[in-house]
């Protein structure tokens, strides 16, 4: 009798991940069908990166989103930029319609991957860098490999190498609980279940799905692992409608655990460069950013032959959405090294923000 009914029990979770292996495959497919990727999809020989451009013209800009986030971060900057210049966004292998890349997800293997992806692209030097938080890492290190394709940089309040190296106890707990949360999730991805919270989200069923969702986040502290998670809703609007897309696939999920789990050894190798870069460099910092933080992108931006340090007196963590100007005037700033006084002039004027006058 016992064995029957473990017989039973086996059996039904076994349909019941079978049935819902289907639903995530056929919700795959529909969601690819319905958000098509806006740009191109270009082979670099182990996956395909998907690369929005817009504009034409040079310096080309290249536009770094943050940790959890795709080319829709920089919609607004880059329609913008694209009056001016040749302004490229992509996503990061395992995000947005990016192809899930190889493993681990070191800043290194992501630098290289964009210098790849910009050659096939057709997409020629020299680039302004530009980087918003997790950009902080990649960026700088671009420049420090590829200095003459490098015309400049724009950090947007980004993250420093001295918070991860070495990691305070609690951040490398925190990582690690992520780690482990993402990982858990991109099983969980595979046989629908994050799907499912979603659809209960959408239909209105909140309390059972802030339920599972604290269930599946379970370690993680309280304000990351609800549905009402800051993650989440201080994203842009048009990342907010797109996490029901991006978030529930196991590619998004298993990347974002190697991110994190990868964290301190990307600052090690970013923080042995030293001065990373010659050329102009503009660090924006946000008012909400911790004090020690703050002061580090002062710090750097003293200590570069060519560093300029501004504070978003009016903006959170996403500067390009509160005071998109400071950003485009940043970007102008540095992109006045490569052009004549005349043309930068022009351009500047042309790339002012709706509503707004050009700094």
């Amino acid at each position: 009798m016992f064995v029957h009914t473990l017989i039973w029990i086996f059996g039904l979770l076994s349909l019941g991940v079978l049935t819902g292996t289907i639903y995530q495959k056929l919700g795959l497919l529909r969601d690819s069908e319905i958000h098509p990727p806006p740009g191109r999809l270009i082979d670099i020989g182990t996956h395909r990166l998907h690369v929005l451009e817009k504009g034409q013209g040079s310096p080309s800009i290249v536009l770094e989103a943050g940790l959890m986030s795709t080319v829709l971060s920089w919609s607004e900057i880059q329609r913008t930029l694209a009056h001016s210049y040749r302004v490229v966004s992509y996503d990061r292998a395992g995000l947005g319609w990016s192809d899930l890349g190889p493993m681990p997800r070191t800043a290194e293997r992501m630098v290289a991957e964009l210098h790849t992806l910009l050659e096939r692209a057709g997409i020629p030097p020299p680039y302004v860098l530009v980087g918003h938080s997790f950009g902080g890492l990649t960026m700088p290190l671009f420049a420090a490999r590829y200095p003459q394709e490098t015309a400049g940089l724009v950090l947007v309040d980004p993250v420093v190498p001295a918070e991860w190296n070495p990691p305070s106890e609690q951040d490398r707990k925190r990582a690690q609980i992520g780690a482990t949360v993402s990982r858990r999730a991109a099983l969980l991805c595979r046989i629908g279940v994050i799907r499912f919270v979603v659809l209960l989200l959408t239909s209105g069923a909140t309390k059972l799905a802030g339920r599972l969702v604290r269930l599946i986040s379970r370690e993680a502290p309280a304000e990351s692992g609800s549905v009402s998670s800051p993650w989440f809703w201080n994203l842009p609007a048009e990342e907010r409608t797109m996490a029901a897309v991006f978030w529930i696939q196991e590619k998004f999920c298993r990347t974002i655990a190697s991110q994190l789990e990868n964290l301190p050894g990307s600052a090690v190798r970013v923080a042995k460069l030293g001065d990373f870069c010659s050329k102009p460099v503009v660090i924006l910092s946000a008012k909400s950013t911790p004090p020690k933080r703050r002061e580090q992108h002062a710090a750097i931006a003293q200590r570069l032959s060519r560093g300029h340090y501004v504070l978003a007196e009016g903006s959170g963590h996403w500067i390009m959405q509160d005071q998109p100007e400071l950003v485009l005037s940043a970007i102008h700033e540095v992109a006045r090294s490569v052009l004549k006084p005349e043309t930068a002039a022009a351009r500047a004027s042309s790339s002012a923000p709706s509503g707004r006058t050009a700094p």
